[in-house]
C-alpha cells in the first residue's frame, strides 16, 4: 500500500552546517552516503558530544559545504554488480576518501576550497574563541539514528500552531515526505515500529519519534 511520496532528499556534508538537496541517494545501515562525513570537534566540548554546531555558534548553520566531486558521491561504485552478485544487505564499496573533499562557503561569502585547509579552522577559531579541529569519516556522524524523516504536513501544522513560518530545512531531515493520508498531519507518528519501503531497495524501519535539539 502506497502511503506517500518523497518530496525531497537532503544530506549534510558537514555536521551542523547547511544541507544540500540531492536527486537520489544510496542509503545503508550507516545512513545516506555522504551525510555528515565531516564534523568540527571542540577541545572544550563534552567528551560524549564534542561537536561544534549551531548550539555553540548560531551562524554555523549558514555555512554552506559542498562536495567537489559532485555526482560521484550520489551512488557507490559497482552498485549494480553488488546487487546482482551478492545477497541483499551486502554494502558495496564506497568511493576513495579523496572523493569526499568538501569546500565551504561562509555566511560572509568567503570560500575555502578544502575544509581540511588549516586556514579554515584558524579563521573559525578566531570567530568562536575555541580550539577546534576537523574530524572526518566516510560513515555518518549523526547523533542518534542514521536517517531522519519528516512530512510537509507536519511542518505546515507546526507553523499553524506556533503562528509563524518555519522553513522545512529547519528540521534538518534526510527525507521530506508528502503523505497520502491528509487527515492526520502527523501521520509519521503512527508509523513507529513499522517499516517503509522507499524506492526499489530501501527498507526503513521507524524506530522512534525524533527528539528535537536546539538546532
Amino acid at each position: 500500500m502506497r502511503v506517500g511520496t518523497i518530496e525531497s532528499i537532503w544530506r549534510y556534508p558537514v555536521k551542523g552546517m547547511r544541507g544540500e538537496e540531492i536527486p537520489h541517494t544510496y542509503t545503508a545501515f550507516t545512513g545516506l552516503m555522504g551525510d555528515r562525513v565531516y564534523g568540527v570537534v571542540a577541545a572544550d566540548g563534552s567528551p560524549g558530544h564534542p561537536w561544534h554546531t549551531g548550539r555553540d555558534q548560531e551562524e554555523f548553520i549558514l555555512y554552506s559545504p559542498s562536495y567537489t566531486s559532485g555526482e560521484e558521491l550520489l551512488l557507490p561504485q559497482n552498485l549494480d554488480a553488488t546487487y546482482s552478485e551478492w545477497a541483499p544487505g551486502i554494502d558495496p564499496i564506497y568511493p576513495d576518501t579523496n572523493a569526499f573533499k568538501v569546500s565551504v562557503k561562509t555566511p560572509d561569502g568567503v570560500t575555502y576550497d578544502d575544509i581540511e585547509d588549516p586556514t579554515f579552522i584558524k579563521d573559525l577559531e578566531k570567530i568562536t574563541d575555541r580550539s577546534l579541529r576537523v574530524h572526518v569519516t566516510q560513515r555518518g556522524q549523526f547523533d542518534a539514528r542514521p536517517v531522519s524523516l519528516i512530512s510537509l504536513s507536519a511542518v505546515t501544522k507546526i507553523n499553524e500552531e506556533i503562528g509563524m513560518y518555519i522553513d522545512k530545512r529547519r528540521f534538518r531531515a534526510n527525507f521530506y515526505v508528502e503523505w497520502a493520508n491528509q487527515d492526520n498531519p502527523f501521520f509519521e507518528l503512527t508509523l513507529v515500529g513499522k517499516t517503509l519501503k522507499i524506492g526499489d531497495n530501501l527498507e526503513l524501519t521507524i524506530v522512534e519519534r525524533d527528539p528535537r535539539c536546539k538546532v
